[in-house]
């Protein structure tokens, strides 16, 4: 009988392997209920993706239906099972000529997804054997711009509501003086996440939710 571990093991084992997707989607589909809904219509929208004879208009269509659909999943699950570009490329950039307006255009994506990336013991960081970089995922924007700053290649959750240079530092600095580390790291956490959309912030609020929570009493 299967499962939903033994499907999302099958997939990070296989990502292409668009029969189990599929198979995944009807087991879900006979699950019932809002929460497996929503994961089977993200399963078939990702490989109906990659099928050919698709228009572009078609192909954008169907990635717009992605965002409000992603931004209802959990993270955790969508870590396995997204299929997405990869941003910030450490070898692109290190590739590219010296001149500032044509180096911009090879700090953006990679020439391979995420989901053929090689998995590794956390579902939120993936290894890139062509450019030999770790891949991060990133369930917020917040999270996208600290590991951009840190150099890092990043893969965006689609459920984020993307802008134009979104991943950017913002330009407003920090007054440093004479401040605590806790107060710091507030700051800067701020300043990350000045102009993020709706849904980071809100799955930001939510890890800082769960992180006031204390963890039960052991009977």
């Amino acid at each position: 009988m299967h499962d939903e571990t033994g499907f999302l093991r099958k997939l990070l084992e296989d990502p292409a392997d668009d029969t189990t997707r599929l198979v995944y989607a009807d087991w879900l589909d006979e699950r019932g209920g809002s929460l497996s809904t929503a994961k089977s219509q993200f399963l078939r929208i990702t490989a109906s993706l990659l099928e050919q004879n698709r228009s572009a208009h078609w192909r954008k269509l169907k990635r717009k239906e992605l965002q409000p659909l992603a931004a209802t999943l959990p993270t955790d699950w969508l870590a396995v099972v997204s299929r997405l570009k990869v941003e910030q490329c450490g070898n692109k950039r290190a590739i590219a000529p010296e001149h500032d307006q044509v180096r911009e255009l090879f700090d953006t994506v990679c020439d391979k997804r995420w989901d053929e990336m090689i998995p590794t013991d956390s579902d939120t960081v993936r290894f890139c054997e062509r450019c030999q970089e770790a891949v991060h995922y990133c369930d917020t924007i917040v999270t996208a711009r600290e590991h951009a700053q840190r150099g890092h290649c990043v893969a965006v959750d689609l459920g984020i509501i993307r802008r134009e240079a979104d991943l950017d530092p913002p330009s407003r600095g920090l007054r440093m003086g004479r401040i605590s580390f806790d107060r710091l790291q507030q700051l800067r956490r701020k300043q990350l996440e000045r102009g993020a959309d709706d849904v980071s912030l809100a799955r930001e609020q939510a890890k800082r939710d769960r992180e006031r929570i204390p963890p039960p009493e052991r009977s």
